[in-house]
This record gives C-alpha cells, sequence and structure tokens, in this order.
C-alpha cells in the first residue's frame, strides 16, 4: 500500500468575482481564481512573481463563495490539488491545474475590505470550459453549516 498525501493552503486576493454554475444533478459549483503572491530571494526583480490559481468548489461551500467572496477579498483556502483533463470537440487533448477547495476562510474584517488597494487582473488565457463538465468525486460531506460565517 502506497502512502499518498495531497493538501493546499493558499492565500491570495480574488481577481474576480466567482462564477457561478450548476452539474447537471444540481450541485452548485463556484470557479474562481486567487492572485497569490510568491516571495522572491533578496536582490531578485518583483515583477511576476503573482501566480493566478483556479479554484473550484461545490455545494455548500460554493453557494458560500457566491453569496459573499468577491472581487479583492483576501481569503485562505485550503483543498487539494487536481489536474483536469479533456479532449476538445476537434479532439485536441487539454489539462487544467486546479485546487478543489474544502474550506475558504476570510483574512480580513470588513472594514479592512474597504481600504483594500485593487487587486491585479489575472492575465486573459483562452480556455474551452464547456458547460456540460461533470465533476465527479468531489461533492464535499454536508457538515451542517448554515450559520452565517462571520
Amino acid at each position: 500500500m502506497s502512502i499518498s498525501y495531497n493538501k493546499v493552503v493558499l492565500v491570495g486576493r480574488l481577481t474576480r468575482d466567482p462564477e457561478i454554475k450548476f452539474s447537471t444533478s444540481g450541485t452548485q459549483i463556484s470557479l474562481f481564481t486567487l492572485a497569490v503572491d510568491r516571495p522572491m530571494r533578496s536582490g531578485m526583480d518583483d515583477s511576476g512573481n503573482t501566480d493566478f490559481i483556479k479554484i473550484v468548489s461545490f455545494g455548500k461551500l460554493a453557494e458560500f463563495a457566491g453569496n459573499y467572496l468577491t472581487k479583492g477579498r483576501l481569503v485562505l483556502v485550503e483543498g487539494s490539488l487536481r489536474i483536469r483533463k479533456w479532449k476538445t470537440a476537434d479532439g485536441d487533448p487539454r489539462s487544467t491545474v486546479e485546487i478543489v477547495a474544502n474550506a475558504i476562510r476570510f483574512l480580513e474584517t470588513r472594514s479592512q475590505v474597504e481600504s483594500t488597494p485593487e487587486v491585479i487582473d489575472e492575465p486573459e488565457e483562452k480556455t474551452d470550459l464547456s458547460d456540460d463538465i461533470t465533476f465527479f468525486g468531489s461533492e464535499p460531506a454536508d457538515t451542517n453549516d448554515d450559520d452565517i460565517p462571520f
């Protein structure tokens, strides 16, 4: 038996409001991108040290993201790394790296949000995200989180 461990913890700012979709079974899905600064060694050029990381959440967590997250919010995301592969209509293989979130936490108070500097927009990327994508095995267990998260 092999041992494996797949956990990612990121802190960053949303580059835009989350996009909300629904699977064919009715599960809510949220998609957003975090701008995460990569620390540089001293004396190195600081330009280009921001990574733009795709985040996906499902169910109640996706509902939370859609209701409370907005562009520029500083959040902590816990989840796992996933490489999603598919083929285009022309049969060309495509893949994307994303984090499947299992927890999202605010790192600022409401008053801090009002004075937050503008977030860098993610670079334009042309991807073929089909609306009929089905995500398997990603529905988190119901944790009975009906309380407002602040």
